[in-house]
């Protein structure tokens, strides 16, 4: 059983010299068999490509466009092992975390799980974002939940494991961090995923600022919702699963 940690990484040069060494040591300490993935843009703008070389890790640049989605797309079809962890480079996603996640998706019997989420809104979870943050994030996955018919309370944090051949099985279209949901959404409708959520904190960014940008955001994640709906309600009238 083996583990991709994959980490899309733009202008994150300083976080990844906290973050990387503690993902390193707490998979070597447990034994596990690993990779550990940054995903930077198509052109390089800082030393991330160094500060993975001097840690182990293996670096790559976007493929065919420098989104969001963009680098996920790079990090699933770069990873090798069996299992594929995706979490943030800005120190958000706690490295602790990587093992709990890890054994929930590997504890027998195996396979239980299609995926599991570091999850804010499950018993015990936690985050530290701004209020207006908070709602937003809540809405929206009430929206989704509720839309999509899902089995989780966070379906937009990133931080989770996944069976990395189901995973790399989806046409993933979407270049925002919507491309989240698009995921989850389309494992359920595809494989009638199996979620587990454990609790997580979602920190603080560590340093430097979010890429993040709020109205893009907000009219990226309705566009997908419509989108993902219409190709939904296709897939039954067909009767196929996609």
């Amino acid at each position: 059983m083996s583990i991709s940690v994959v980490i899309p990484a733009y202008k994150e040069e300083e976080n990844l010299k906290t973050l990387l060494p503690q993902i390193k040591k707490y998979l070597t300490l447990a034994g596990i068999t690993h990779e550990i993935i940054a995903v930077g843009p198509l052109t390089d703008n800082d030393n991330s490509k160094q500060v993975c070389q001097n840690s182990g890790c293996i670096y790559v640049n976007r493929e065919n466009g420098d989104t969001y989605g963009d680098a996920v797309r790079t990090g699933i079809k770069a990873a090798k092992n069996e299992y594929l962890l995706m979490m943030d480079a800005d120190g958000s996603h706690a490295p602790k975390d990587i093992l709990h996640l890890y054994a929930a998706i590997t504890t027998p019997p195996r396979h239980a799980y299609d995926l599991v989420i570091a999850s804010r809104y499950v018993k015990n979870g936690q985050t530290q974002n701004l209020f207006i943050l908070k709602f937003m994030s809540y809405i929206l996955n009430i929206t989704y939940r509720v839309a999509f018919k899902i089995n989780a309370k966070d379906i937009s944090n990133s931080f989770r494991i996944y069976d990395a051949v189901k995973l790399k099985s989806l046409k993933l279209t979407c270049s925002n961090f919507d491309i989240v949901e698009e995921i989850i959404i389309l494992l359920v409708d595809k494989f009638n995923a199996k979620i587990k959520e454990i609790p997580t904190t979602f920190h603080k960014r560590i340093n430097g600022a979010s890429k993040r940008n709020l109205i893009k955001f907000i009219f990226s994640y309705i566009f997908t919702m419509f989108k993902l709906y219409k190709i939904k309600i296709q897939n039954r009238k067909n009767g196929t699963k996609k």
